[in-house]
């Protein structure tokens, strides 16, 4: 198997997104929410659409038993609870502030009434659909076919691929994550991805600093993606 290559990544951190929402922005409400703090729960009534202003969004579903995995983590300018303007009439997932989150609420009504007037938003509406779409593709993929170790490393890959900073030492994944964290965007447990992180550190792949993570030898992090069971 290759060696994983950037723009194979299918990252679930939605960042750095080139889209402009003037028009939704002019009929919203601004909405601040602390980290951790609900925007919407999966199954609620879906009256409003959301655009992230700043900071950034994770949604994930809940299991019956109550396990978490998380679909996609949406920063700036992205969208929140669009499915629910078209067809469903509630979310079918829940979302909730990573960190400190300033969002523009926009009822279902005026969301559909903008989008209908307008191409560009429409058009950028199919695009992010279609990237949660790829990312649930890709989710489904390394559920089915990688070790809970190899997808842990991916993710990682992913991080410096969206989050990382070129240092003397290695690349700094500029954004803090806990273990549960990380555990529920892999589909593993807790313990699983602690003693992955205690491998990799062992290994002189990563360190970890300040509540942040250095990866100093990237090109076998890549390996372990591909090879470790």
């Amino acid at each position: 198997m290759e060696k994983i290559k950037n723009e194979s990544l299918i990252s679930p951190w939605i960042e750095n997104l080139p889209f402009s929402w003037e028009p939704l922005l002019q009929i919203g409400q601004k909405i601040t929410f602390k980290k951790h703090e609900y925007i919407f729960h999966q199954d609620d009534s879906a009256e409003y659409v959301y655009i992230v202003a700043e900071g950034r969004v994770r949604l994930f579903l809940t299991s019956p038993s109550g396990d978490e995995n998380t679909i996609a983590i949406m920063g700036e300018k992205g969208i929140l609870g669009e499915c629910g303007a078209f067809h469903f009439s509630s979310y079918n997932s829940s979302a909730i502030a990573a960190s400190k989150v300033t969002v523009i609420k926009i009822s279902k009504l005026a969301f559909e009434a903008a989008v209908q007037d307008n191409h560009q938003l429409a058009r950028q509406i199919m695009m992010i659909m279609n990237i949660k779409n790829r990312i649930l593709a890709s989710h489904t993929t390394m559920l089915s076919n990688y070790s809970a170790v190899q997808r842990i490393c991916y993710t990682l890959l992913q991080l410096v691929h969206t989050y990382g900073v070129k240092t003397k030492d290695g690349n700094l994944i500029k954004i803090g994550f806990t273990h549960q964290e990380l555990a529920n965007l892999v589909g593993t447990s807790r313990v699983t991805v602690a003693y992955t992180m205690k491998r990799l550190e062992n290994e002189r792949i990563l360190q970890k600093k300040d509540n942040k993570y250095l990866i100093m030898d990237i090109d076998r992090l890549e390996l372990f993606s591909v090879t470790s069971r």
